[in-house]
C-alpha cells in the first residue's frame, strides 16, 4: 500500500519551466501529428463554409 507522501513524489503538481514548455511546443510543431492536423485545415474551412447558411438546429 502506498502512502500519500510516496504517491505525491510520483505526481508533482509543480509546473516545469517556461523553457521546457517552449522546447516541447517547438518539438510538437515538427511532429507528424501536428503537420497532419495543419494539412486538414483547408478541409475544415471548406466544410464550415458549406454549412454556413444551413439551419442545423430545429
Amino acid at each position: 500500500m502506498t502512502t500519500f507522501q510516496e504517491s505525491s513524489r510520483k505526481f508533482s503538481l509543480e509546473m516545469k519551466s517556461e523553457v521546457h514548455y517552449k522546447k516541447a511546443a517547438k518539438s510538437y510543431r515538427k511532429s507528424k501529428q501536428y503537420i497532419n492536423m495543419i494539412n486538414l485545415y483547408p478541409t475544415l474551412q471548406n466544410t464550415l463554409n458549406e454549412c454556413k447558411d444551413e439551419n442545423l438546429i430545429e
